[in-house]
């Protein structure tokens, strides 16, 4: 009787010792590489297949933002409490941030979320894998509708969370890749848009405007408050500025009454109020003492406002640098009390 032995292999019987050159198959081409899941935020570089040609990616992306438009930026209203005006913030959209990434090539954008009881919690990264780059940034967001009143229970608060979700990708993306070539896609994509706004076609595109954004419950009057421009005195920047907003509230990354504040109405006082109080003023004895005139320096904004702009752009995953940028400051100091609350009121809205 012929007895077997049974042989076991050793485990280190099929691994090959590393020399840092990719293998080669006796054939002389590269085998299929295995994808690696790793753990760790942090990657080194890996040699990969196609590597990055930078001349054909700007051309790639600048071509995209021809044909997207509107769809690559968005438009924020901002009043400057000082001077009572309206100023438009814009920045890059997530189908931006997106088109970018996918030309980019050779990266990836994990994320990660916990959730707590009142609040999403996202964790992004963006993986440049040729360069062994990672950069990370959390997102946070309040549970319930957000944007989406309209809708119905959980159906709006599944919009909300996809939204919040999408608004951390493009933080992370926006954070990952050069900031030039977004700037350069933004401004391609709003002079495709401009170049679109004939003057024959101008009226049309004012009505196009306002037809959408009543579909919202936004007025007239609204658009015009925002604007600052009334609508017989509009012209292709004010359709630019509008068409960015229609953007912000397709991506649910803004609501109506977040872009479009409902205008004050000043009630003047029946004409009975007023002879009154005149009437009161005239019986006053003795002379009016004057009241001291406010200061014509602004107040500096207090510690805790420029932390709280710091906290926010961390929590956010905003660079500071576009604050200074939107704001005209060359550092944060440089804010008084109301612009500071400017601030925080923008990325709040965020």
């Amino acid at each position: 009787m012929t007895t077997q032995t049974e042989v076991t292999p050793s485990p280190f019987a099929e691994v090959l010792p590393f020399t840092g050159e990719p293998p080669v198959s006796p054939g002389g081409s590269l085998p299929t590489a295995p994808l690696i899941k790793t753990q760790t935020q942090y990657h080194t570089a890996v040699s990969v297949q196609r590597p990055r040609d930078l001349d054909k990616i700007v051309q790639s992306v600048l071509r995209e933002a021809e044909f997207a438009g509107d769809a690559f930026y968005w438009s924020w209203p901002v009043k400057n409490k000082k001077t009572g005006k309206v100023e438009m913030l814009e920045g890059p959209s997530i189908g931006l941030a997106m088109a970018v990434a996918r030309e980019w090539t050779n990266c990836a954008v994990p994320v990660e979320y916990y959730e707590t009881l009142t609040e999403w919690i996202f964790t992004a990264h963006f993986v440049d894998l040729e360069k062994g780059f990672t950069v990370s940034r959390v997102f946070r967001k309040k549970k319930g509708k957000g944007s989406f009143q309209a809708w119905e229970g959980d159906r709006a608060e599944d919009m909300t969370f996809q939204a919040a979700q999408s608004r951390a990708i493009r933080n992370v993306v926006c954070a990952g890749v050069p900031r030039w070539l977004l700037d350069q896609a933004m401004g391609v994509a709003k002079d495709a848009v401009t170049k679109k706004i004939t003057p024959e076609k101008l009226a049309e595109a004012s009505d196009k405007a306002v037809k959408f954004f009543a579909g919202y419950g936004v007025k007239e009057e609204q658009i015009v408050a925002v604007l600052g421009v009334p609508r017989v005195q509009w012209g292709s920047k004010e359709i630019v500025t509008l068409r960015g907003m229609v953007s912000q509230l397709k991506d649910g990354q803004a609501s109506s009454e977040q872009l479009f504040p409902a205008v004050e109405t000043k009630k003047e006082p029946p004409p009975e109020a007023s002879k009154a109080k005149r009437a009161r003023a005239s019986k006053a004895e003795g002379p009016q003492t004057p009241t001291a005139p406010p200061s014509l320096l602004p107040r500096a904004a207090p510690l805790e406002q420029l932390e709280a702009i710091r906290l926010g752009c961390l929590d956010k995953g905003i660079e500071v640098e576009l604050i200074f940028q939107q704001w005209h400051l060359s550092r944060l100091e440089d804010l008084d009390g109301d612009r500071a609350q400017e601030v925080l009121e923008w990325l709040e809205g965020q």
